[in-house]
């Protein structure tokens, strides 16, 4: 990514999260200086993943209601009679 070699795993965000090093937001354009062909193809690019990731996990939403809510603590001995 802007040629720098990235051997973790980062996400994929918007500009409403935090300037950290795993989280990786479109390029937008700097003070009018307009987007070069490859800060725009990769924002192209990027931006098209994280639709179909939210996409994706929509459906995943409207399946299954344990991802709508919180996460609740699960212990595997309740209910455990013995």
């Amino acid at each position: 990514i802007m040629d720098n070699e990235y051997s973790m795993g980062y996400y994929l965000t918007d500009g409403i999260y935090p300037e950290w090093a795993t989280l990786v937001k479109s390029i937008t354009e700097k003070n009018g200086v307009p987007l070069t062909r490859k800060e725009a193809h990769f924002t192209k690019a990027q931006e098209a993943a994280r639709k179909d990731i939210e996409r994706a996990f929509g459906v995943l939403q409207a399946r299954f209601a344990i991802v709508r809510g919180p996460a609740r603590f699960w212990d595997k001995n309740v209910g455990d009679r013995s």
